[in-house]
């Protein structure tokens, strides 16, 4: 049932607070006194007299009051039958804009601390790998011959794939765990000298194994420029096979297994290009050294009818070099919440490093390429 009240002088809620106002109103009340309109005010500012003053009232209290003072007036006049407004009563339509409600409640974001990601990265890469030739042989021939120790740098084409998990309490402080795998092989005519010109066809396999403690900035978070430090160590182990052939000597294999035991330092910078959304896209540039041994166990063989008995070498190296990575981030929200992420960056990496050999000096190898990662992340 409704109720339509016309009065000369009513209340307005402004700020939270009652005043008094003085003009022709007009109140409905609406399912026991639920909801109540008033007529359109003219002016911001509430008017007083010097004798009168404004009557503050919590809104909430107000609103008691009215819809307990409607369902009174509907319980005196169920029989009495509905009030129609004459020619110079206003429409209830025109008042549609002049509801009085109370304030929308806002919740603030729900707080996270843990937040936990997962990533799978390629690199499509070419470079250099270091060949060592003569140490098993010169262990085999016993210092004969004079077959000198040397390590040749050559060229090759690799992939890799990797994968990252990583977790964080507190979103400062995050524990990274990667594994990638590497095939790399190549062709090169080698001009060994006590070998002769050696046609050299290699394949390599390696295993990354990598654990790092990573520190972000709090103060930097959400922020236009971020940035992060790392520490952490490195077990690589690598497999290398080599056939060729030298007018010289006929047929050559070599077949070496190495591991290296690295540390790293490293550091990341994101800048945040453009928001737009659930979508988020930003520049990141990601660098690395590292420093560490290596050890190789190698076995040279050759086809002639020598007699010799082919033995193993132990080779014993130091190595140090860096890694650099520059990339594009597009990173999408799913969700009202926004707390799970799917991300991918999409650059270029590239590698040095510098291997020192027992009585044949140093040898460099280096990777580059495009580089892709795709993964997720969630907070909570």
């Amino acid at each position: 049932m409704e109720i339509i009240i016309n009065c000369e002088q009513f209340y307005l809620i402004k700020g939270g607070h009652l005043f008094l106002k003085e003009y022709n109103s007009l109140i409905q009340f609406r399912s026991l006194g639920s909801v109540f309109y008033m007529k359109k005010i003219i002016g911001d500012s509430p008017r007083f007299g010097s004798n009168r003053n404004p009557l503050v009232f919590p809104s909430v209290l107000l609103l008691v009051f009215f819809s307990g003072a409607a369902t009174k007036l509907v319980a005196q006049n169920q029989d009495a039958p509905p009030v129609k407004p004459d020619s110079t009563t206003p429409a209830t339509d025109a008042l549609n804009d002049n509801i009085v409600m109370p304030p929308p409640v806002l919740q603030a974001p729900k707080s996270t601390k843990n937040e936990i990601s997962a990533s799978g990265d390629f690199l499509l890469g070419q470079g250099t790998v270091t060949l060592p030739l003569g140490y098993s042989l010169k262990q085999s021939l016993g210092g004969i011959g004079g077959f000198p120790a040397s390590a040749f740098s050559v060229p090759r084409n690799s992939t890799y794939f990797g994968g990252t998990v990583a977790y964080s309490y507190g979103q400062a402080w995050y524990f990274d765990l990667s594994y990638a795998q590497g095939q790399s092989s190549g062709s090169q005519s080698i001009d060994t000298g006590f070998l002769g010109q050696l046609h050299s066809n290699f394949q390599i396999q390696d295993e990354i194994y990598q654990a790092y403690i990573r520190y972000t900035f709090p103060k930097l978070r959400g922020k236009r420029l971020s940035a992060y430090v790392r520490a952490g160590v490195s077990y690589v182990t690598t497999d290398l096979k080599d056939d060729a052939t030298s007018p010289a000597i006929g047929r050559y294999t070599q077949r070496d297994t190495t591991t290296d035991i690295l540390g790293n330092l490293g550091f990341g910078v994101a800048y945040s290009l453009y928001k737009s959304g659930a979508w988020r896209f930003g520049l990141q540039a990601e660098g690395e050294g590292f420093y560490g041994t290596r050890t190789q166990t190698s076995l040279e063989t050759l086809s002639a009818d020598t007699g010799l008995n082919f033995v193993s070498a132990n080779i014993n190296n130091s190595l140090y070099g860096g890694i650099f990575q520059a990339t594009f981030r597009a990173e999408y929200s799913i969700g009202h919440s926004g707390l799970f992420k799917v991300f991918g960056d999409f650059g270029a990496q590239i590698k040095y490093t510098l291997i020192e050999y027992p009585g044949a000096g140093s040898s460099t190898e280096t990777l580059w390429g495009p580089y892709v990662r795709l993964g997720l992340r969630y907070n909570f």
